[in-house]
């Protein structure tokens, strides 16, 4: 089915500023009532309230997780493929939403209210899916578990992402744009004295957490330069005066290449611990408290799609830096990329270079300049995922390089 892109642009359009104020309004209220992992009961009530409002089938709880839900519509020209658009609502702890998250929930229904405005044009369905927990939870990784992608056969999201807003098109086979990632605790178990009158009675779970920094530092420079490994203390000790006979500490270990991450470099530090275990006479044990997050998959042939709507949706463009692109943290959006064509749109919330988890990103993500830019991708995700469902050649372009990429 062919419909002239300026009638579906000037649809977009007219349907995303005309419910501009009531997206700001989700934005900034998203904003001022931050909640961590798996505790989003307010974002998740009022986006999916949202998008029910506007006539959305919404089914809330999905995959088991109590603030996941999805939101559907089917188009109005008959059967066809699903494209789903996809929101996150997770602040970050003692900072909020330092991640931007308030506004890649808001741009998501934004497209969503796009979509609707051009849903008698359009066959197969959209999807607006929340998807909780990004920072730590693994949230998608459950959804896509208990089956809420099945049937979906594209993906869009967006992300915050600085001052610059890239969409590389040239994407070398293999290559990855996050990091994999994944989350080990190591806690020691030692034995507790007087630390002045009998320390020779006790054992120091402490230095066996203090040796395991020390031995993963003396790591660094035998691992990949991509490496990147990065801990706290949770755990050290009551008091001053009484040998620690608990210590832990949550280290997060990354890598470009998630085979390299499973089967070296979780090992070498697994090792380390064992050795700061047998130096000091703790016992260890180890646990996984972080869910593996794959690394992000591009697809060239949705970016293509997305470069072309980004000028006529009003957003400014930069171009890539030489040299491998993609983002150097992780999400739990490479699990989805890793299982079925998906694409996430990183855009410009600010004129000038800010910091991700930072204070500064967390005011950055009320200003007009983020707002407006946010509002811009939603248009251009509404446009991209027209596009996917209007045209089962660009779908099947977009399917045919996630199987080249994946080896299928």
């Amino acid at each position: 089915m062919t419909i002239a892109k300026e009638t579906l642009s000037e649809t977009t359009t007219q349907a995303i500023e005309a419910a501009r104020p009531e997206l700001v309004e989700v934005a900034l209220d998203i904003h001022a009532h931050p909640e961590l992992n798996y505790q989003e009961q307010h974002a998740a009530q009022l986006l999916s309230g949202t998008l029910e409002k506007h006539g959305f089938k919404v089914e809330r709880g999905v995959g088991g997780l109590e603030t996941a839900f999805t939101a559907t519509l089917p188009g109005g020209v008959g059967g066809g493929p699903t494209v789903a658009v996809l929101a996150e609502y997770d602040a970050l702890p003692e900072i909020g939403h330092g991640c931007g998250h308030n506004l890649i929930a808001m741009a998501a229904i934004g497209a969503g209210l796009g979509l609707k405005a051009n849903l008698g044009n359009l066959p197969g369905n959209i999807m607006v899916i929340g998807t909780p927990a990004e920072e730590g939870g693994g949230g998608k990784i459950r959804m896509l578990d208990a089956g809420v992608f099945k049937g979906v056969d594209a993906v869009l999201s967006s992300h915050p992402s600085s001052n610059r807003t890239v969409i590389p098109t040239k994407i070398p086979m293999g290559e990855s744009w996050s990091l994999a990632m994944v989350g080990y605790r190591y806690i020691f178990h030692g034995k507790a004295a007087h630390a002045a009158a009998m320390p020779h009675e006790g054992i120091n779970a402490l230095n066996g957490v203090i040796h395991l920094f020390s031995g993963i530092d003396s790591l660094r420079q035998h691992l990949r330069e991509d490496t990147r490994i990065h801990g706290i203390i949770t755990d050290g000790g009551m008091a001053p005066n009484v040998v620690p006979e608990y210590a832990a500490a949550n280290f997060m270990l990354r890598c470009r290449d998630r085979d390299y991450l499973s089967d070296v470099i979780v090992g070498r530090v697994r090792q380390a611990a064992e050795g700061a275990a047998a130096m000091t006479g703790c016992g260890l044990e180890v646990e996984e408290y972080y869910p593996f997050y794959e690394n992000v998959r591009p697809n060239a042939v949705i970016a293509g799609l997305l470069l072309n709507n980004a000028g006529v949706s009003g957003l400014p463009l930069d171009e890539p830096f030489p040299g491998r692109q993609g983002s150097a943290a992780s999400t739990d959006f490479g699990n989805v990329s890793q299982a079925l064509p998906a694409y996430e749109l990183r855009y410009a919330v600010s004129e000038t270079p800010v910091a991700s988890h930072s204070r500064e990103m967390t005011e950055t993500a009320t200003s007009e300049y983020a707002i407006n830019a946010a509002i811009n991708v939603a248009k251009a995700m509404t446009l991209t995922a027209c596009d996917l469902l209007l045209d089962p050649s660009a779908l099947l372009a977009a399917q045919a390089e996630f199987d080249q990429r994946t080896g299928a």
